[in-house]
């Protein structure tokens, strides 16, 4: 149902069906893990002319992969990073979803 680089690519698919007999599967809402929770690679200083498809490629080897740093910065829309020059973002250990697991 999604690429293997999708954010929801290990989430519980439902499936429900309807009265007229039409299935609908979707994903269950995704719980963000606490920033305390994030395992950090390293910390990523902001500058003027970065994006953060950029930054994704650069530190996970994948720009489709941006909503991970998103998620450990809990940036709830990816404009909002990597913020302005200056600001410090986490790069997540990749692969990992958070230091407990």
């Amino acid at each position: 149902m999604f690429s293997q680089a999708s954010r929801y690519a290990k989430e519980p698919v439902i499936e429900m069906t309807r009265a007229d007999g039409v299935a609908i599967r979707h994903v269950l809402p995704r719980i963000l893990p606490s920033p305390d929770d994030v395992a950090v690679a390293t910390r990523h200083r902001a500058t003027d002319s970065e994006r953060i498809d950029h930054l994704a490629y650069r530190y996970l080897a994948n720009a489709s992969a941006w909503w991970v740093l998103a998620e450990a910065n809990r940036a709830m829309h990816p404009a909002e990073l990597p913020g302005k020059p200056g600001d410090e973002m986490i790069i997540p250990v990749p692969g990992t979803r958070s230091a407990r697991g």
